[in-house]
Order: structure tokens, then C-alpha cells, then sequence
């Protein structure tokens, strides 16, 4: 899933801001790059797994002193068909096993809807271990949290 990530970078001229873009774009899975801010001081990366660490590392190393501002969250929200309690119970266990999840509960009238709030959680992955495990499941939405 994508992941906005937004980078401080000192950067005092035009050719340090198309040095600090390049090294951006070489890291893996970049989709989308740019600037913002004032003074553009700020490279904006969006992107499908995009290591954060050595994103920094490489602009540290290349342009000049890099602070990591924010790393978006992911919210999906997942249809499942839960019969009862236990089928509820092993629902939010399959979810809490994902990798990258720092959230997950419960949601709409009957409690079908599982929610996840994570980093580089893999929404297709989680369905189909829920397909699996519990029952039907269906993706309704994804979006990045602020």
C-alpha cells in the first residue's frame, strides 16, 4: 500500500533541491516526488514500501542534514462475514498478526467491518488471510491517515 512520506532536507540552492529529487527517485517503489514548503525545503515521497531509514541515509549522505517530519498511516477497512463472537475474536486475530499494524477494532451496525490502521500493511494479503480464516471478505476503502 502507499505511504506518504515527507523529508526535511537543508537544502540552500536549485542544484541541491534536482540532487535531493534524484536520490529520492532512485530509492525503491518511489511513485511520486516533490517539493514543499517556503523555501521548498521539504521532499514530499510517495510511494509502495519505500524504506524511510535509508531514504534519510541516502539524502543525509548526499545532500546535507535530513529529518524525518511524518510517515502517513493506512487505514483499510475490510467487510467480513462474521457470524458470531468467536468468529469476531478471530477476525481481529488475524489482523493483529499483520505486519505493520498498530490498530485494528471493529466497526458498523452488526460489527462486520474490521478496521486497520498501519504502515505498509498489505491489504490484499490481509483479505485473503481472512478469506481463509474467518469468511467472505471484502475490501471497502483504503486511505492514507493524518
Amino acid at each position: 500500500m502507499q505511504q506518504k512520506i515527507v523529508l526535511k532536507v537543508q537544502m540552500n540552492c536549485e542544484r541541491c533541491r534536482t540532487k535531493a529529487l534524484t536520490v529520492a527517485a532512485e530509492a525503491d517503489g518511489v511513485n511520486f516526488l516533490g517539493l514543499e514548503g517556503e523555501k521548498k525545503e521539504k521532499v514530499v515521497v510517495i510511494g509502495d514500501g519505500v524504506d524511510v531509514a535509508k531514504l534519510a541515509s541516502c539524502l543525509r549522505k548526499k545532500v546535507g542534514h535530513t529529518d524525518i517530519i511524518s510517515v502517513a498511516l493506512q487505514k483499510i477497512v475490510l467487510k467480513v462475514q462474521m457470524h458470531c463472537e468467536k468468529c469476531r475474536s478471530k477476525a481481529l486475530t488475524v489482523a493483529a498478526d499483520a505486519d505493520g499494524v498498530s490498530f485494528m477494532g471493529l466497526e458498523g451496525e452488526d460489527k462486520d467491518k474490521v478496521v486497520v490502521i498501519g504502515d505498509g500493511v498489505d491489504s490484499a494479503a490481509l483479505a485473503s488471510r481472512l478469506r481463509r480464516k474467518v469468511g467472505h471478505t471484502d475490501i471497502i476503502s483504503i486511505a492514507l491517515v493524518d
